[in-house]
C-alpha cells in the first residue's frame, strides 16, 4: 500500500539511499543519498501519523563510507566526516544548505549516538580506538557533542572499552568490556549519573529496548532464546512464537509497550516482515511488497519505521501504523529502472536460487554472472544500481547466492567454513557450465564479475575454468585468505577468523590462492582496486598485476588494472552514471573500457 508523497525531490532522480539513523525518540531519520548523475546529498525525514516526509534535501560533497548523519532537534543534521590519517570534522547541516563547524579532532574514529530527549547537547560520543599495546588502562570517557567550546565536553569516565549502545528511553544502556569481563551500565545523559545493570551479566545480546523494556538473547539448553526484560525490577521472561519461522529471523525493534517485537525473516533473495507477541508468542505476518528490508528501524507511537527498496525502487522510508496487517510506501512517480527475478539453477551439489536483471540469458548476446561480497552476505530483490546499469546495456545479470550465502539455512551458510573457494567455487562452475549449455549456438561464453570476495571468487573460477569464460571483472579482490588476514583490518582479520579463511584446502585443486591459477587466467581480465580501500589493501591487485606482468601478460592488452586514487573498497560508487560503473559496464559489454581521459592514466 502506498500512502501520499510530501518530499520535495523527485524520489526517481534518487538511485542510493544509506547510512541511515534515526533520534532517539523515533520520530526523525537522516540518510546519505546519490542520485543517477552522481549527486550527493543528505536527507532529512519527519515520521508521523500519516507517513514520512521529506523535510529537506541538501547537497553534500563526501564519501559516503566515511560520513554519517544524525537528525536533530530543529530539524538540523549533525555530519561527522572521515578524512585522512585519522581526521573527523563535524558539522551542523541547515535546512538551507548552510554547514556550520562543530569541531575536528585526530582521534578519530569517535562513534556517535543520538541524544534522547531532554539532554542537553548534539550527540553522544566515545572514541571507537582500541588503547596501544602497552598502554595503561585509564577507562573510556563518554562525551556530549556541544556548539560551545570545547566542542566535546566529557560527561563521565568509564571503567572499560564501549562494545555497544543502546537507547533507553531517556538513559542509554552501555555494554562494556572491562579487565573483569563484561558488564553494563545505565548512564543518564543530562546528568552523567551511572548504574550497573547486573542481572543482564549472563545474556548474550540486548536487541532492542523501550524505555521500560529490553529484548535479549538468551541462552537455554536448545540454544539461544528471545526474551523480555523488565528495566524496573530486573525479571526475564523467554517467548517463543506460536508459528514457525519461514527463515532466517532478526529481531530489530520492540513497540513503546514492549508487548510487540518486529521480526525480519530473510528467505532467499526476500525479506518478509512479522510481529511477535511478548507474552502470548502470537506471530501475525504483515503484507509486504517484494523486495529488501534493511535492519535499522525506530518504533515510536506512530508506528515502525524501516527502509525498503525493490528491484525497481530505490530505497524509501517503510511505515507500519500501529497494529496494521501491511507495509505501506510513500507514493512515487513511475520508476523507469527494469525489473528483477528470482530463478533457480544446478549446482554443484543441489539447487542454487539467483537474482536476474535484463534479457533472457538463453538467448542475450552477453551474460554476466555476478559474485557477491561477504562472504556471509546473498544477492537480494533490492534495487541494484550497477545491475541496473548493465541490464540496460542489454547485459542479462545473473546474481546466484552458491552456497555460503546466507538466507538459504545453516549447512548452505556454514559450508564455508574452514573451506573459502571450495563449495561456492564448485557451485559457480557448475552454474557457468549450465548457463552456456544452455544458450543458443554461437553466443559468447559466460562473463564472471565479483566485488571483494566475490571479486575473489572471480578470480578462482576464472583462473581454475578458463574454459568457462569470455571475461573476468573483479573489484577490490583480496588474493587469499590468510593473505586478507595478515594485512587486513581488524574488522576483516575478525571475519577472517570467525569463517575460518585461514585453513588452506586439501583437495585436487590444493589452496586457493589466486596467484597459483595466474598462469590460467586467459579470458579479458579487468582489475579495479580503488587507492583509498579500507578493508582489503590495494596491495593485492597490485601484486596481481605483478605477477601476470611477471608470466609475460601486458597490461592493456592481456589485463587491464584500474586504481581510482579517491575511491576506498566502494570503488564502483553508488548512482548509475558512476565513471567506475560506465568502465565495467562498457568492458563487458564491449570488451573495452570508455575512452575518457580522468580514467585514462589508471587503465
Amino acid at each position: 500500500m502506498t500512502t501520499p508523497w510530501r518530499g520535495i525531490v523527485d524520489g526517481a532522480t534518487v538511485t542510493s539511499r544509506m547510512n541511515f539513523r534515526f533520534s532517539a525518540c523515533g520520530t526523525r531519520a537522516a540518510c546519505l543519498a546519490t542520485t543517477e548523475s552522481g549527486g550527493q546529498y543528505a536527507e532529512s525525514w519527519s515520521l508521523g501519523e500519516d507517513g514520512p516526509a521529506l523535510d529537506f534535501s541538501a547537497e553534500l560533497t563526501c564519501n559516503p563510507t566515511y560520513t554519517t548523519v544524525l537528525p536533530l532537534d530543529g530539524r538540523c543534521l549533525l555530519v561527522s566526516r572521515h578524512g585522512l590519517e585519522d581526521t573527523q570534522n563535524l558539522d551542523l547541516l541547515h535546512q538551507d544548505g548552510r554547514l556550520s563547524s562543530v569541531g575536528g579532532t585526530q582521534h578519530a574514529p569517535l562513534a556517535l549516538l543520538a541524544l534522547p530527549a531532554g539532554a542537553p547537547g548534539l550527540a553522544l560520543a566515545w572514541s571507537g580506538r582500541a588503547p596501544r599495546e602497552g598502554a595503561a588502562d585509564q577507562g573510556t570517557p563518554l562525551y556530549r557533542v556541544t556548539t560551545g567550546t570545547p566542542w566535546l565536553e566529557e560527561l563521565v569516565r568509564l571503567p572499560g572499552r564501549i562494545r555497544d549502545a543502546t537507547i533507553c528511553g531517556p538513559r542509554v544502556l552501555l555494554a562494556l568490556e572491562t579487565p573483569s569481563g563484561k558488564v553494563r551500565l545505565m548512564v543518564d545523559p543530562r546528568d552523567g549519573n551511572t548504574r550497573p545493570v547486573t542481572f543482564l551479566d549472563d545474556t548474550d545480546r540486548v536487541l532492542a529496548s523501550t524505555e521500560h523494556h529490553l529484548l535479549l538473547a538468551v541462552r537455554g539448553p536448545q540454544g539461544p532464546r528471545l526474551a523480555r526484560a523488565h528495566l524496573a525490577d530486573g525479571s526475564i521472561h523467554p517467548f517463543d512464537p506460536d508459528t514457525a519461522p519461514r527463515g532466517m529471523i532478526y529481531p530489530v525493534a520492540m513497540d513503546p509497550t514492549g508487548t510487540s517485537v518486529a521480526v525480519l525473516e530473510t528467505v532467499g533473495a526476500r525479506t518478509l516482515l512479522s510481529r511477535w507477541n511478548t507474552e502470548s508468542g502470537a506471530v501475525h505476518r504483515i503484507e509486504v511488497p517484494e523486495g529488501e528490508l534493511l535492519p535499522v528501524t525506530a518504533w515510536p507511537p506512530a508506528g515502525l519505521w524501516l527502509p525498503h527498496s525493490s528491484p525497481r525502487r530505490p530505497r524509501t522510508m517503510a511505515w507500519l501504523p500501529p497494529g496494521g496487517p501491511e507495509l505501506r510506501l510513500p507514493a512515487a512517480p513511475v520508476e523507469p529502472w527494469l525489473p528483477g527475478r528470482v530463478e533457480s539453477f544446478p549446482g554443484a551439489e543441489g539447487p542454487v536460487e539467483a537474482v536476474l536483471y535484463g534479457p533472457d540469458w538463453r538467448t542475450s548476446s552477453q551474460v554476466v554472472i555476478a559474485l557477491h561480497g561477504g562472504p556471509a552476505s546473498h544477492w537480494t530483490l533490492g534495487f541494484n544500481p550497477l545491475f541496473q546499469l548493465l541490464a540496460a546495456a542489454g547485459i542479462a545479470v545473473v546474481a546466484p547466492n552458491q552456497r555460503g550465502s546466507t538466507g538459504y539455512g545453516a549447512a548452505h551458510t556454514l559450508s564455508l567454513v574452514g573451506a573459502w573457494g571450495v563449495p561456492d567455487l564448485a557451485d559457480v562452475s557448475a552454474l557457468a557450465a549450465y548457463v552456456q549449455d544452455q544458450r543458443e549456438a554461437g553466443l559468447e561464453r559466460p562473463a564472471v564479475f565479483g566485488m571483494s570476495y566475490g571479486g575473489y571468487l572471480a578470480l578462482l573460477a576464472a583462473g581454475t575454468r578458463p574454459d568457462l569464460w569470455s571475461a573476468c571483472v573483479a573489484v577490490a579482490p583480496f588474493l587469499s585468505g590468510p593473505r586478507l588476514h595478515a594485512d587486513g583490518n581488524i574488522a576483516m582479520a575478525g571475519m577472517v577468523e570467525r569463517l575460518d579463511g585461514l585453513t588452506e584446502a586439501a583437495d585436487a585443486l590444493g589452496p586457493r590462492d589466486v596467484t597459483r591459477f595466474a598462469a590460467q587466467l586467459r579470458s579479458r581480465l579487468l582489475l579495479v582496486h580503488g587507492r583509498r580501500d579500507e578493508s582489503v589493501s590495494v596491495n593485492h591487485s597490485r601484486f596481481l598485476a605483478g605477477k601476470l606482468a611477471e608470466l609475460g601478460c601486458r597490461e592493456g592488452t592481456d589485463f587491464r588494472y584500474l586504481e581510482p586514487p579517491d575511491r576506498g573498497h566502494a570503488a564502483l560508487g553508488y548512482s548509475v552514471q558512476d565513471p567506475i560503473a560506465a568502465v565495467v559496464t562498457q568492458y563487458l559489454a564491449d570488451g573495452e573500457p570508455a575512452a575518457d581521459p580522468a580514467l585514462e592514466a589508471h587503465l
